[in-house]
Formats: structure tokens, C-alpha cells, sequence
């Protein structure tokens, strides 16, 4: 391209730059014209609609506005000023204020000079005018005399709300008398509000260190004649932060702005702290008027916001501040794709306060000025929470002032979260690291400005809990217990972030809320609200959740909360117990340090340090920490026993209990006898939630005794049976490339095969064999336990729950409540995983011998083939039972299998509707991460004892066979597959059998089998990363894999069936026939692996039946079959084939628009559109030009249904065509209409038919096209579409179906260009205009 041409043209279009501007500014001005009327401030407007397009809005105005050139000032002026002066909505003000303060930001001093004088003068007006001196302490309702000063005042805090308080110097007196004015004469407080938020504006902007001058280019640049005359050379490139051309400027406050803030301060806050004090000693015994709370109300309000305004002045008290500067140096951690740095230092570090010498007079002013509002708000708290009452509003500002008075210095938590949130979210669109780091200038100004909040927030940290502190904080926590909820809730969002600020003052106000969850005959729901709300906030959660000084008496707090069933106070004790039972962990011993931490420590100690006796010390302490945490932990443990034991805890109380013990359960920590031997109780208790309950934590604690026993004793039964084996050992498993046959072997009698070491990872070995693999030894012979050892701290307990399991009677009752069916229908009763692992469990830690006591309770279950929840729990226990012999020896294996074996075979013979699923997911449960070789005798069963007999008439039976056999294949896949096939499975000869629920398991057991066949166990690392590397950097694709000989043949067995059966079908036959039952489990073998297949094994064989599956959709006399062959080619359509396939698929489906059946063509269209789509990168050039044309050809068709469907298809394709398509398509349809139709009178016949019928189609062939064009585009007007459009008007008067496809085109032009119509209308000429005109307005039955 010639850049000289690219940079006319680039030039030519920033001529229209100030007409853009205009009309942009005053559709943001319409917009907040136009916004919601709505003036209740109680809703969040922050997440409305109205509010998010306001904030969209006033950030692209301020980034616009920093953009502008000196010459577009007076315009924006104008603009900006006569919609203020001419517009007073309430409902527009908080979007204007948006607006104005994106205003301010980008351009102050010419923000200033157009409205600052204004604003004042208003509100002198209107205030002189008495506006606003009702008393009013109403939130909600502004009155409409107000509407003028609320707007004018809102507009003036906008412009205060500036980065450099060097501006607001010039008006300073104008700005004083306002503030003045709004804050200490109005007694509305919608008016005194704003003059108090402008106070602390004015202070924080006079006293800040912020970035400023944040355009795209540094000022030096901006002002350089070169770079005006360039600019356009520049868009969109960003400077390099290295660069020296990045530098940002920074605003710090000079002399005149810090004496005008100290004026502010000596003035208007100062001032306020002694009448609040002497308020308060006035009204200390008397109920206030409504006036008097309006006085008191503004003067907190004011108070508060002029403490706020102090931050920036001097730093909190704390930790002296070094003497560093603002390098990064000081910041830990510093990653620029995050958060600007956060501080790991242990002392503050420089802010930019204006006072930092705590002997200069003007700090100790500050100072003192922070200390007498500490104390007047201290009094004012004390007096509100003696006396029990006063008015809510009043109440809330004192808490809002308390909160001030603590921690804001410059920021809090709530503004230093949003902040960061902000910075997050739009640092996402650059990337940056240690070597390039380009980003916009007000990226990276805010980047700069955040980096300052953070160092800001981060010196908060440092303070000390003084005693005013703590004295406020305890009236604000005695608030927090409120009968009213507004005040509680201020005050929990306000001590809240107190405690974030000044964490030691959590500490002593910890036992205070868990006092008021304590059990009692009288208990305050309020209260208890109150407390539950701190308890659960993040700061006193943290702090009880790690030091277990606080930890034990919280949770008997909530286990024992008493309350007058108030289900708001229900549901915040199991919120609040769920929320931190999750963090919940047992304390954890101490580990001594390794040899490499103790010879760093050995080398520092020699280097004449004292870090031995720190490294001691701090062992010693950890020690007796634990020691504590122990006996804390034994004695909550045994009080939650207790609770669960107490025959009078509610079921509620009962399950957080049990919720904390399930948490508190460790392998580090010895289990609890008490608490086993009540949990193995619980099993048979009457209530579902306790059995649950129960179930869980006894499985978990038996576990742990497990785990424990093994650590200690590494000689246990178990344990020795568990090894590392050297696959690279040629004889390690036979051969690794054989051992998917190992299973079949071993049900052959191959001895070798039973005895070779088990692999219980289902996926060592199917990629690649590693180098070592843990594998377990064969069952040894005798009848040895395999926990034959337990440890000594875990005996107790283990001799507890044996107790109770061999108990007599004990596992009949656990069978009866274990089988209790629930109130939900018996359809929706599922397999509980739960159960199923408690009696995994249980068989593995005590073996055969507690198998002898239950077998009874479980053949009872099992014969019971009636009842859903018998067969439930039947499941349950001997999938628990299959997986929890592990370790048994062979003996009790063998034993075991006498029994079951027969059992299963009347369970597996007796399955109802109901049952199957049962047992399919306790055969999964059981299957899951074991070899199959350890359940040879079931898998004969299964196998070869209940083989598929499709010549059965017991259908349900047959079909629940494959569904048992397919749980096989779900567990073991590729181990399993060669077995199967070995036992030669009748499945094809139930391709055609009468009854779907037998054909549909068949195919999917064929399915599920065929996928199963593959594995690729290469024996080698090295052999693998060399035969992938030959298939490019991605490797092979094993999702796409053609099948297994077996699978082949299976296919083309299946497809030469179907086609036999075809061809022996009598026409007019009327019901279902070998051909229709065939055709339908074929297809849903190939739905199976479409749609759920692991591996698409049947793409490679999808070009072979698309030919029938067209055929089997016209089968209109079979909804089934018809559904099918339509989901298959949707899907056919839709799946990303390689680039050979995807050319083979769309030459069969173009092959298909040659049948004679219309039907086919029209279904085949859609289908074609959608390959072009899915395949866009793989299909050739060619083949996709030749669907195109292939598809434009059909517009011709003689069906009107199938040029539908080619013109739908057809705007599709344009959609993602080039321009060289796109005007052949315009050339050769528009060339369609050059004929125009012969004029015939209404009523007569044309003269010649035929002709006029043909003309008729080619010109509709030719509205379909062109329209195809304009629906391509529903958003955009090409240099093309005008032309077009007019073409298509022009065929109005032609006759149907020509004339409602112009009319439907153009219906839905009008809906698409609606919106943008003002801007698309200059791409029309005058008579283009005029033509369409016609076309898109309605008609006027008065025109």
C-alpha cells in the first residue's frame, strides 16, 4: 500500500474530529436527559443499568477531553456549560456529576473557568432565596424547591473534586462562602451532605501527592509543533515505561495550598468539635427535638467529612517513617501484570503527608485537632449506647464518625479494595514484564496513583490500639447488638474495617459476642444477629479460626445458641458455622527443622549472631503453643461429643457439631475413643441426618486410624504388599506392551497372570509405561488381617468401634434404617457414595471376620428384590465390601466369593427398572482405580456366567446384562477389552431386535466396547516423544481414531446388514421391519460416539452413511428413526474433521443435492452452510467456491421451500466471504434483473405461460441474492448496499413471492438500521434517500 495514500486518508478523516465531538457530547447529554425519573437513593444505582452507562460514558469523555487540542476548548465550553446552566433534573444530577468531574479531570482550568463562578453564584442565590433551610432529615424525598440548589451544588463538588488543589487558589473565596453556606446554614440534608462532601474535597485535593497532566504524551510532547503535525502518526501506540518521554509529573501541595487547607481546618472543622461536645453535654438527659437531630445530624456529618479531609496532613500514628523516597526499592514483590506493590515492610513508609516532623507546631495542631474529635465522638457514643434510644440517622453518623476518627487517614479498606478491583480489571488489555512494558500514560498514572493509596493504606497498619481507640471501638461494638438492623448493620461494616486497620482491638471484643450466643432463657434475636454478623466477619473469623485461645468457645457458642425460633437467626448460625467450618484444621505438631535449615542456622550462628537462641526461642514457643492447641482440641472434641450424645440438642445444633468434628478429624492427631465409639452409635440412630452425619466422620476416623497405623508400623500386612516396580525390567509385568491381556489370560487359568503384580492406576500404562509404577503384590495365602498392627495411640478408638460393629444385632439394625426408603419418589432414591465408603472402611480395617457378622444382614437385604431401598442398601454394602478388599488375604477372598458369587447371580437375575442403577454404580464404585484382576470371579459372572442372548424374550433382563457389562468397560476401558471379546458377545444379533431397550444397550455396549480397544502403551519415554514428534509440535490426535480391525469389520458388518435388510423391503409395508430396527441401532452407534464418545472412533466411517442417513429422514412414518438420521447429520455437519476428511464429507453432502427429492435437497443446504462454517480453515478454496456456487445455483429451484432454505444458507456464507465474492455475487444476480416482467392486467393470462413463469423465478433468483447481501450485513452499509437496496425497491410491484421477499428485506433493514439511521442516511444520494423512503416508512391514510 502506499503510505503516502494511507496518510491522506488518515488525515482526511480527523476533519470531522470537532463535529464528532459536538455530536457526542450532546448524545451523552441526551442520555442524561433521559434517564430513569426514579429519586429513590435507597436502591443501589451503582449496579443499574442507568448508572453503568453514565460511568461509560464520563470515562470516555474525560479520555476524549484529555485528547482535545486547544482549539476545540471553547466549543467543549460551550457545550458543557449551557446543558448545567439549562438542565435541572434530579434525575440527570448524579450522571452530570459524572460528567463534570470527567470535565474537571481532563481540562481543569477551563472546567473551572466556565462553571466554578457559576455554581457559586447559584447557590448563594437560591440559599438567599431560602431554599433549603427546612429541617429534614429525610434520605429518600427532596423537595422540588431544592432542585436548583442540589443541582448547582453537586455540579460545584465535581469541580473541587480536581487533582491539583492549585486551581481552586483563584477562587478561593468564592469556594469558602459556598461551603460555608451548604454546611453551616442549610438544614436539609440533602444540601448539608453535599456542602460536607465538598469540605473534604477541598482539603484532600490542597493537600495530596497525585500524578497529573496524564494525556498520551507528556506535555513536552504535546506542545511540540512537530508532534502536532504528526499526530496522526501516533494513534494507538503506547510509550515504552523506560522510555525517559513516560516520566509522569506529580502534584505535591505548595505553600498557598497548605495554608488554605489549614484555614479550612482552623475555620470549619475545628470549630465543630466543641459544639458537639457541648450538644452532647446538653442533651444528655432529654429527648431532642426535630430540629435539635437536624443540628446534631449536620454537625457529625460535617465533622466527619472535615476529619476525612485531614488525611493527607500527617500520618497515622505508628512507626516513625524512614527516610526513604518513593523508589521501588522499599516494594517486595513488585509485578507489574497485578496490583500495584504491596508492602511486606514492618514499619511505614513515606505518603507524601504534609507534616511528617512530630515536633513542628502545625503537626502537634493536627494532632490535637484528631485527638478532641477522638474524645467528643468517644462522649457522643457513650451517651447514645447509655441511653438506649435516640434517632437512628443521628446514631448511624456517629458511627460513621467513629469509624473516621480510627482509621481513615487519606484512605480506608472500602476505598483501597475498590480501587485495586479497578486497576485489576482494566490492567487486563496489556501485557507486561521485566523486559516491555507498554501501556496508555493514564494506565499507567493510575498505576503511579494506586501505588500511593497503597502506600497510604499500608501506613495504617502501624497503629497502635491507644485507649481512645479501644473506646470507641467498644461503643461501636456494643452498637453492633442493636435492636435497630440499620445501625447494626453500620456498625458491623464500621468496626469491621476498624479491626482490618487496628487488629489488636479485635481481641478484647471476641468474648463479648460469643457471650451473647450463650445458652440462656431469655436470648435477644437481636443480639445474637448482631453477633453473628462479627463473628462471621472476616478479621474476627481469622483471629478465631487460628489462635485456639477463641477457636473452642465460638464453636460450643454456635453449637448451643439458644433462640426463640426465629428462622432469620436459624439461617445466620448455619451461615456462619458453614463459613468457617470449611477453614477448620486440627493443631499440627511442630516439625523439627531439616539438615539444610540447620546448617544455614549453624553458619549464621558462627558469624557471631544471635539466631540460635532466636531459632530456639521460637521452638520453644511453637512447642508450647501446640501443647495448648492440643488440650484445647481434646477438650472441644469431647464437648462436641458431648453435644451429640445430649439427648436434648436439637437436629440442628447436632449437625454443626457434626460438621465441626468431620473438620477436626487429622491423621496428625490421634482419633478420639469417645468420639469413634459415638459416631459407630449414631449409625443406627433414628434420624437420617445423624446416620449421614455419622457414616462420614466414622469413615474418616477410620481412615485415619488406618493411615496412622501404617506410618507407625511399616512391617503391617498392608503395607508390605505396596511397592515400587522397575518397568524398564522386561519380566516386571510380563511385557507392558502385553498387559492388556493380562486379564484375559488370568481368566483362562494363567497362573503367571493372576500372580503378576496388580496396577490399580487406570492410567499407567495406556500412553506410555513409566520408568517405576506403584503396584501391589497378589493377595497372599493364610488368613492373616491386613491391619494385624494397630498403633498405640489409635487403639482406644479402634477398640471402641469394634465394640459397637460386632455387637450383637448391631448390623441388623444398621441393615433396617440403612434401607429406609426416603419421601422422594423411587425413581429419584441414588446410590449413596457415602455410605458405600464408611463400609469400604470398615472391611478393610477389620476384614473377614466382620464380614461373618454382617453377611446375614446383607443376604437379607440382597433376596429382598421388592424393595427399592433394601436393594439401595444391599448395593451399597457390597460395593463398599467389594473395595475394601484391598488388602485381604487370599483365604478371605476366597471365602468371600463362596458367598457372593451365588447372591449376585440372584440379584443380577431378579433386576427391576428400579434397581439396575444400583448396582451399575456400586459395580463403578467398586471397579474404580482397581485391576480388574482382582475381581476374576466376578467378572465370569458377568462374562461368561449371564452371557447376552438376544434370541431371549425377557427384554428388560438382556438389556440389563449390556448394562452390567458395560460397567466393565467404564472402570477398566483398555484392560478389560480383550476379555470381553474373547468371550465372543452376541451383539450383532440384536442389531434388528424387536424391542429398542435391547437394541439401544447393544449399541451402546458395541460402542462402548470398540473405544475401549485402544490403548497406546508405548513401552518407552523416549519411543513415545519420538513417535508423537513425527506428527508435528501438537502430536497425534488419539480422539480421532479409525478403530481396531474388529471395530471395521463390526462397522461394515453392521452398514452391509442394514443395506441387505434395504433391499428385501416390500414397498407399502406397514410396521416396523429388520431394515427400520437396524437402521435405528446403527445410528445410535453412531450417535453414541458422535455425541458421548471419549474417542470419535466412527468420523473416519461418517462419509460412508451419509447417503443413508438422507434416505432415513424421509422415513416420515417413523418419528424415531427420523429424529435420529437428523441428529447424526447436524452432527456431521458441525464436528472439525482433519483437511482430507473435511473434503471428503462436503463432496458426499454436495452429492446429496443431486437427488430428485426436494426434501433431501432442502435439508441438505442447512447442512452444507454449517460445514463451511465449522470447517472454514480446513476446507479448501475450491471445494468451499464450489458449495457456494453450488447453493446460489439452488435460488433457481422450482420449489419455493428449497430457495428459502438457499437463500438462509447463502447469507450465511456471505457473511464470512471476500470482497471479490461479494461482487460477483451483486453482479451476477443483479444481472437476474435486467428482464423486466411483462405488464399483464389484473385477471388475465399472460401469453405465454411458461416464459412468464420462468421470468418470474429467474427475477425472484435475483431478490434472493441481493437480499442475501443486505441480511448479511445487518449493522453496516457498504459502499455497495445503496445500489443494491434501490434495485430491490424496484421489484415492489412484482407479483408474489417476489414482492414479500422485498418487503421482508426491508422490514428487516428497518429493524437493523433503526438505531444508526441519523449516520447511515449520509451514504444515500438524494433520489436513493427518496426511494427508500417510500420503502421504510409506513404509508398515511391522511396523506
Amino acid at each position: 500500500l502506499d503510505m503516502n495514500q494511507i496518510e491522506w486518508a488518515t488525515r482526511a478523516s480527523t476533519a470531522q474530529f470537532e463535529a464528532w465531538i459536538d455530536q457526542y457530547l450532546r448524545r451523552v447529554f441526551a442520555l442524561m436527559d433521559n434517564l430513569s425519573s426514579s429519586q429513590d437513593t435507597s436502591n443501589n444505582t451503582n449496579s443499574s443499568a442507568d448508572m453503568k452507562l453514565v460511568l461509560m460514558a464520563s470515562y470516555s469523555i474525560e479520555l476524549v477531553l484529555k485528547q482535545c487540542g486547544s482549539r476545540y476548548y471553547p466549543m467543549i465550553s460551550r457545550l458543557i456549560t449551557q446543558f448545567v446552566t439549562s438542565i435541572t433534573s434530579l434525575s440527570a444530577v448524579e450522571g452530570m456529576h459524572k460528567v463534570v468531574n470527567a470535565f474537571v479531570s481532563a481540562l481543569p482550568e477551563l472546567a473551572h473557568a466556565s462553571l466554578l463562578s457559576l455554581c457559586c453564584e447559584r447557590i448563594v442565590e437560591e440559599i438567599d432565596n431560602g431554599v433549603g433551610l427546612t429541617p429534614s432529615l429525610s434520605r429518600f424525598t427532596r423537595t422540588h424547591s431544592e432542585t436548583t440548589l442540589i443541582w448547582f451544588a453537586t455540579m460545584l463538588l465535581a469541580l473541587v473534586e480536581c487533582s491539583d488543589g492549585q486551581h481552586l487558589l483563584k477562587y478561593k473565596s468564592q469556594i469558602v462562602h459556598a461551603m460555608k453556606l451548604l454546611s453551616g446554614t442549610c438544614m436539609s440534608r440533602h444540601v448539608y451532605n453535599i456542602g460536607g462532601q465538598m469540605l473534604n474535597c477541598v482539603m484532600l485535593t490542597l493537600t495530596s501527592t497525585t500524578p497529573c497532566h496524564t494525556r498520551s504524551v507528556p506535555d513536552s510532547v504535546w506542545n511540540d509543533t512537530e508532534f502536532r503535525d504528526n499526530h496522526f502518526r501516533h494513534w494507538g501506540k503506547h510509550p515504552n515505561v523506560a522510555d525517559d518521554s513516560f516520566s509522569l509529573e506529580w502534584h505535591t501541595p505548595s505553600m498557598q495550598e497548605i495554608e488554605f487547607a489549614q484555614e479550612l481546618m482552623r475555620e470549619m472543622v475545628e470549630p465543630r468539635i466543641g459544639e458537639l461536645a457541648a450538644f452532647i453535654d446538653s442533651a444528655d438527659k432529654r429527648e431532642l427535638s426535630n430540629t435539635e437531630n437536624v443540628e446534631l445530624n449536620r454537625l457529625v456529618w460535617v465533622l466527619r467529612c472535615g476529619v476525612r479531609g485531614l488525611g493527607h496532613l500527617v500520618p497515622p500514628p505508628g512507626t516513625t517513617i524512614a527516610a526513604d523516597d518513593l523508589t521501588d526499592a522499599l516494594v517486595g514483590g513488585d509485578d507489574a501484570n497485578g496490583m500495584p506493590p504491596r508492602y511486606r515492610l514492618d514499619r511505614q513508609v513515606p505518603g507524601g503527608y504534609v507534616f511528617t516532623d512530630a515536633d513542628s507546631s502545625e503537626y502537634g495542631e493536627v494532632m490535637d485537632i484528631r485527638k478532641r474529635a477522638g474524645l467528643a465522638t468517644a462522649q457522643a457514643l457513650q451517651c447514645v449506647v447509655g441511653r438506649g434510644d435516640g434517632n437512628v440517622e443521628n446514631i448511624k453518623a456517629l458511627i460513621l464518625l467513629g469509624e473516621s476518627v480510627v482509621c481513615y487517614y487519606a484512605v480506608d479498606r472500602p476505598q483501597f479494595t475498590s480501587k485495586r478491583r479497578a486497576w485489576n480489571y482494566g490492567i487486563e488489555g496489556f501485557a507486561m514484564d521485566n523486559t516491555i512494558c507498554e501501556m496508555p500514560r493514564i494506565y499507567a498514572s493510575r498505576r503511579a496513583q494506586l501505588t500511593q493509596v497503597s502506600r497510604l493504606f499500608h501506613n495504617t497498619r502501624f497503629m497502635p490500639a491507644s485507649e481512645l481507640f479501644s473506646d470507641i471501638s467498644a461503643q461501636i461494638a456494643h452498637l453492633c447488638l442493636s435492636a435497630y438492623s440499620e445501625v447494626r448493620s453500620y456498625a458491623v461494616s464500621a468496626l469491621d474495617n476498624i479491626m482490618a486497620v487496628v487488629p489488636q482491638i479485635k481481641y478484647p471484643l471476641i468474648p463479648m459476642f460469643v457471650a451473647e450466643l450463650d445458652a440462656r432463657d431469655e436470648s435477644n434475636p437481636e443480639k445474637m444477629m448482631g453477633a453473628l454478623r462479627m463473628l462471621d466477619s472476616l478479621p474476627i473469623r481469622r483471629a478465631c479460626l487460628r489462635d485456639w485461645r477463641f477457636f473452642p468457645a465460638m464453636v460450643l457458642a454456635l453449637c448451643r445458641a439458644q433462640h426463640e425460633d426465629k428462622p432469620q437467626v436459624k439461617t445466620m448460625i448455619r451461615n456462619t458455622a458453614v463459613t468457617q467450618v470449611v477453614y477448620v484444621v486440627a493443631p499440627v505438631e511442630p516439625v523439627p527443622p531439616g539438615p539444610l535449615l540447620e546448617q544455614m542456622v549453624n553458619a549464621l550462628d558462627g558469624a557471631n549472631t544471635d539466631v540460635s537462641v532466636a531459632v530456639a526461642k521460637s521452638r520453644e514457643t511453637c512447642a508450647q503453643r501446640y501443647r495448648y492447641a492440643a488440650s484445647e482440641y481434646t477438650r472441644l472434641v469431647n464437648e462436641l461429643v458431648g453435644i451429640l450424645r445430649d439427648a436434648g440438642t436439637t437436629w440442628r445444633f447436632a449437625a454443626i457439631a457434626g460438621y465441626y468434628l468431620d473438620q477436626l478429624t487429622s491423621v496428625r492427631t490421634a482419633p478420639e475413643e469417645q468420639l469413634v465409639g459415638t459416631l459407630a452409635e449414631y449409625l443406627t440412630s433414628d434420624l437420617m441426618l445423624f446416620r449421614e452425619s455419622a457414616a462420614l466422620n466414622l469413615a474418616q476416623a477410620i481412615g485415619m486410624i488406618k493411615k496412622r497405623s501404617k506410618l507407625s508400623n511399616p512391617n503391617i500386612a498392608a503395607a508390605q504388599r505396596r511397592q515400587q516396580l522397575d518397568m524398564r525390567d522386561g519380566r516386571a509385568l510380563g511385557a507392558p506392551h502385553a498387559y492388556a491381556d493380562l486379564c484375559e489370560r488370568a481368566l483362562d487359568g494363567d497362573t503367571e497372570a493372576v500372580q503378576t503384580p496388580l496396577v490399580d492406576n487406570p492410567a499407567c500404562g495406556w500412553l506410555v509405561w513409566p520408568k517405576t509404577a506403584k503396584v501391589y503384590a497378589a493377595a497372599p495365602t493364610g488368613d492373616a488381617l491386613a491391619f494385624d498392627s494397630i498403633e498405640e495411640a489409635s487403639r482406644p478408638a479402634y477398640n471402641a468401634v469394634r465394640s459397637v460393629l460386632f455387637a450383637d444385632g448391631k448390623w441388623a439394625e444398621i441393615a433396617r434404617l440403612f434401607s429406609v426408603e426416603s419421601t422422594r419418589p423411587s425413581e429419584e432414591e441414588i446410590f449413596g457414595g457415602t455410605r458405600a465408603g464408611l463400609f469400604s472402611q470398615v472391611f478393610s480395617l477389620f476384614g473377614p471376620p466382620l464380614l461373618e457378622r454382617a453377611w446375614t444382614a446383607i443376604e437379607g437385604l440382597a433376596r429382598e428384590n421388592e424393595r427399592v431401598g433394601a436393594q439401595r442398601a444391599a448395593a451399597e454394602m457390597i460395593g463398599g465390601l467389594l473395595r475394601g478388599t484391598k488388602h485381604w488375604a487370599q483365604s478371605g477372598l476366597d471365602a468371600m466369593w463362596t458367598q457372593l458369587i451365588p447372591l449376585l447371580d440372584t440379584v443380577f437375575a431378579r433386576l427391576a427398572p428400579d434397581t439396575l442403577r444400583f448396582w451399575q454404580a456400586a459395580l463403578q464404585y467398586a471397579f474404580a482405580r482397581r485391576d480388574p484382576r482382582r475381581y476374576l470371579p466376578l467378572i465370569r459372572l458377568i462374562v461368561y456366567g449371564r452371557p447376552f442372548d438376544p434370541q431371549a424374550e425377557a427384554p428388560f433382563a438382556e438389556a440389563a446384562k449390556l448394562d452390567i457389562l458395560r460397567a466393565l468397560f467404564g472402570a477398566w476401558d483398555w484392560r478389560i477389552a480383550s476379555a470381553v471379546v474373547a468371550s465372543r458377545p452376541r451383539f450383532l444379533d440384536a442389531l434388528a431386535h424387536p424391542y429398542k431397550q435391547v437394541r439401544d444397550a447393544a449399541a451402546i455396549a458395541m460402542y462402548t466396547l470398540s473405544s475401549a480397544e485402544f490403548s497406546v502403551s508405548y513401552a518407552r519415554v523416549d519411543e513415545a516423544v519420538d513417535d508423537l514428534a513425527r506428527y508435528g509440535p501438537l502430536g497425534r490426535d488419539f480422539s480421532q481414531w479409525a478403530g481396531s480391525s474388529r471395530t471395521q469389520a463390526l462397522i461394515s458388518e453392521m452398514t452391509q446388514r442394514v443395506q441387505a435388510w434395504k433391499a428385501e423391503v416390500v414397498p407399502l409395508t406397514v410396521g416396523p421391519t429388520n431394515f427400520s430396527r437396524g437402521s435405528k441401532t446403527l445410528l445410535s452407534f453412531f450417535f453414541v460416539g458422535f455425541r458421548f464418545g471419549p474417542r470419535r472412533l466412527t468420523l473416519d466411517h461418517a462419509p460412508n452413511i451419509l447417503q443413508l442417513l438422507s434416505e432415513l429422514q424421509e422415513h416420515h412414518d417413523d418419528d424415531e428413526l427420523c429424529r435420529l438420521a437428523s441428529s447424526n447429520l447436524e452432527f456431521l455437519s458441525q464436528v472439525l474433521y482433519t483437511a482430507n476428511l473435511s473434503e471428503i464429507v462436503g463432496a458426499r453432502l454436495l452429492a446429496l443435492l443431486d437427488s430428485s427429492m426436494w426434501h433431501v435437497v432442502n435439508k441438505a443446504l442447512p447442512l452444507l452452510c454449517t460445514l463451511t462454517f465449522a470447517n472454514r480453515f480446513t476446507l479448501s478454496r475450491e471445494i468451499r467456491a464450489r458449495i457456494l456456487d453450488t447453493t446460489s445455483l439452488f435460488l433457481e429451484h422450482d420449489q419455493i421451500e428449497v430457495r428459502q432454505a438457499a437463500s438462509s444458507s447463502l447469507t450465511n456464507m456471505v457473511k464470512c466471504a471476500s470482497s471479490n465474492v461479494i461482487f460477483d455475487i451483486n453482479t451476477r444476480f443483479s444481472a437476474k434483473l435486467q428482464r423486466r416482467l411483462p405488464r399483464v392486467r389484473y385477471g388475465r393470462t399472460p401469453k405465454d405461460p411458461h416464459a412468464y413463469s420462468k421470468l418470474v423465478l429467474t427475477r425472484h433468483a435475483g431478490v434472493l441474492g441481493l437480499s442475501c447481501l443486505v441480511l448479511a450485513f445487518p449493522y453496516t452499509i457498504p459502499e455497495w448496499m445503496p445500489n443494491v437496496l434501490v434495485q430491490l425497491a424496484e421489484c415492489i410491484d412484482d407479483p408474489n413471492p417476489i414482492q414479500s421477499t422485498v418487503q421482508r428485506t426491508f422490514a428487516e433493514f428497518r429493524r437493523t438500521h433503526m438505531d444508526t439511521w441519523h449516520e447511515d442516511r449520509k451514504r444515500f444520494s438524494t433520489s436513493q434517500l427518496d426511494i427508500l423512503t417510500d420503502m421504510l416508512v409506513s404509508p398515511c391514510y391522511y396523506a
